[in-house]
């Protein structure tokens, strides 16, 4: 928890992207980051439900936390603020399951959610700067220079494709890098769109939990991942009668 007199010194923000009901993933990126030179609050890209098992203790834990956060597509149509038209069968049912399981707080906590803000230097959205929670993933050179453009801030944090990259604005041309792991990156002159990858359902190949720590003092991020107890989470979804590929594909992180 973050306390007021606090609030005017925060130096280190925990970076958190499509947690998706994931509590194993999510406790341990809480544990990491612990470990990994600590953070003062947490930033949250959206879709804290959706998929996962665990809708009502993940919100309950990122508010233990006060996290900063927006509305993600599947925190949305949980809270009845979009259907889920453009979702697919099996991100449907999990839609309804999630709605079951949530109280009216918590349904209200999703319901308040923007959909975007700005923290520091960084505009926070779920999918991109033109279609900040829905339709858009920035993970192509035109999508990204179309964000650059609408962008009011030099930093963009994204989620929504579950990878972890990074988009470089060079003042007409753009970049894709894919950010190596547990190595900070100096924040320079250019534009930036960062995604940190996923907490809870990671589709790069990579099962393993992903997020990003943001440094104020020395002006850098640092991606990280760590493992976390998979087959719980797999066993809890299948035992609350979760579409099996929704679990299945956890072990391969697609």
């Amino acid at each position: 928890m973050v306390s007021e007199s606090a609030q005017s010194t925060l130096l280190r923000s925990l970076i958190v992207a499509d947690v998706h009901a994931n509590l194993e993933a999510l406790e341990s990126v809480i544990v990491d980051a612990g470990k990994n030179g600590g953070f003062d609050q947490v930033w949250s890209l959206g879709d804290i439900v959706g998929y996962g098992a665990n809708p009502a203790e993940c919100i309950e834990l990122l508010r233990e936390y006060d996290a900063m956060g927006i509305a993600g597509n599947h925190d949305l149509a949980a809270c009845g603020k979009i259907a889920p038209d453009g979702f697919s069968k099996d991100a449907t049912a999990a839609v309804w399951w999630t709605i079951s399981k949530l109280t009216f707080e918590q349904y209200t906590y999703l319901r308040d959610l923007p959909l975007s803000m700005q923290m520091e230097s960084f505009t926070l959205v779920h999918g991109s700067a033109r279609a900040p929670f829905w339709s858009e993933y920035v993970e192509t050179a035109e999508s990204a220079r179309v964000s650059f453009d609408l962008m009011s801030t030099p930093r963009c944090l994204v989620g929504h494709s579950h990878r972890q990259l990074m988009w470089l604005d060079h003042g007409g041309s753009v970049s894709l890098q894919k950010p190596p792991i547990d190595t900070p990156i100096v924040l320079g002159a250019n534009r930036l769109i960062i995604n940190p990858g996923a907490v809870g359902q990671p589709r790069d190949a990579d099962p393993r939990a992903s997020y990003a720590v943001y440094d104020s003092r020395d002006m850098v991020v640092t991606f990280h991942r760590v493992a976390y107890d998979r087959p719980a989470t797999q066993h809890k979804m299948q035992e609350a009668g979760l579409p099996q590929y929704l679990w299945t594909r956890l072990e391969y992180g697609l």
